[in-house]
């Protein structure tokens, strides 16, 4: 019979708790990603969402669940390892920005009061060159825990997306100033 790995679970756990709040009306998910590298034996999922209630321009949200080839082998090999086995779990925020030194350093501070100082907090922004339009900058936002996540932490990740629905609410209201 099929074992599922850690990956499977977690993932199992984290598109239910992303879907369930689709079927409520709360958020809208535009899109999923589930993917085998054959050429890094890796597995990769991620679930992009925004609040229902807005727009498409709107702060998304995206869970990504990563698992790597060591992590893969030692669990289905069941190889004694003194690393621990699992997965790793990164929070991703796309948005955008008018005034960078302003805007960024407020989005900074709403993710530390939301998260605390447990993921670490890196901001990317870009802009396309276009000299006849005002300048809109792209605000990639990721969250890392620095930490493999492994089952049992799979209660962790309802309150993960629960944390992500806040950060989004506070996030479109940075947008709009």
């Amino acid at each position: 019979m099929f074992d599922p790995t850690i990956f499977d679970n977690l993932k199992v756990v984290a598109e239910g708790a992303v879907y369930d709040l689709d079927l409520a009306g709360e958020i809208l998910i535009t899109n999923r990603v589930d993917q085998i590298d054959i050429a890094k034996l890796s597995r990769y999922y991620a679930v992009t969402f925004r609040k229902k209630d807005k727009g498409e321009d709107s702060v998304h949200g995206e869970l990504r669940v990563y698992a790597g080839i060591h992590d893969l082998s030692a669990e289905l090999m069941e190889y004694p390892t003194d690393q621990p086995i699992g997965c790793n779990i990164e929070i991703v925020f796309f948005t955008t920005v008018k005034d960078p030194n302003k805007n960024c350093k407020a989005i900074q501070s709403v993710l530390l009061d939301v998260w605390g100082n447990r993921p670490a907090i890196t901001q990317k922004t870009s802009f396309p060159y276009d000299p006849d339009a005002p300048v809109k900058m792209d605000n990639t936002i990721y969250l890392n825990f620095d930490r493999k996540i492994g089952e049992a932490q799979v209660d962790d990740l309802p309150i993960m997306v629960d944390y992500m629905i806040e950060s989004i609410d506070h996030l479109n209201e940075i947008k709009l100033k």
